[in-house]
């Protein structure tokens, strides 16, 4: 008896979901403070507490890959030497505030554009890397005088994950691009199909999609899409 496999966006997608269930993204192993005692373990918890100065990336010593200026100060993406064990700062390093990024330990590495904030009234970052052949990213959210984590990770087998503003409400969206690859039975097959562009809010709700394309390069300011509300309909 022979079986199908699942397209590799499918199964990168469910790996995501399952992680989110089992609490793997949020927990205390994975976001936690960079210094102090362990994050809460739900989705939107706080993931930082307290000024990280001197401490490390994992084992290494941490380098700063990208930053930001976002809210009135500067945000740092820091990760060891390989882009690994990265960190999220804002503040500066002798007494910012860090939350450990969930994607490292997916196994995404990260490196110079990795970082994208967008100055809202919290603002709001994307920390994103390559995995298993697109990207992956998470989205952190600054709310007083620290981080939170948004409700779950987000996957591009197209390459493109984006922080915008769609709805207009001065509120960003995560837009992120990808392969239609309902009732395709293998990641080959999946990777000729059209492209659409799938667009959620902080809380992880999707808002709705664009029309199916047949090359990514379609949608409007690719690779940095832009769209607003009226581009979007019900998702396949």
């Amino acid at each position: 008896m022979t079986g199908t496999t699942a397209p590799r966006p499918v199964v990168v997608t469910a790996v995501l979901a399952a992680l989110v269930t089992a609490g793997a993204l949020v927990a205390a192993a994975v976001l936690r403070p960079g210094a102090g005692p362990a994050a809460g373990s739900g989705p939107g918890a706080e993931v930082s507490a307290g000024p990280a100065a001197g401490d490390g990336c994992g084992a290494a010593p941490c380098q700063v890959l990208d930053t930001a200026s976002v809210g009135g100060m500067t945000v740092e993406l820091l990760a060891d030497g390989e882009g690994g064990s990265g960190r999220l700062r804002a503040g500066g390093p002798t007494n910012g505030i860090t939350a450990e990024t969930s994607i490292t330990a997916m196994g995404a590495r990260l490196g110079p554009g990795s970082l994208d904030c967008v100055d809202a009234a919290e603002p709001v970052c994307l920390v994103r890397g390559p995995l298993d052949g697109g990207i992956v990213g998470e989205v952190l959210v600054w709310r007083g005088d620290s981080w939170r984590a948004a409700e779950r990770p987000y996957f591009s087998d197209v390459g493109a994950i984006v922080l915008d503003t769609v709805s207009g409400d001065e509120v960003p969206e995560i837009i992120v691009v990808r392969h239609e690859c309902a009732g395709v039975e293998s990641a080959a097959d999946c990777g000729q199909t059209p492209v659409l562009a799938e667009v959620f809010d902080l809380r992880g709700e999707r808002l709705g999609c664009t029309y199916q394309y047949e090359s990514p390069g379609e949608l409007r300011g690719w690779p940095r899409v832009e769209l607003v509300d009226s581009d979007l309909r019900e998702c396949p």
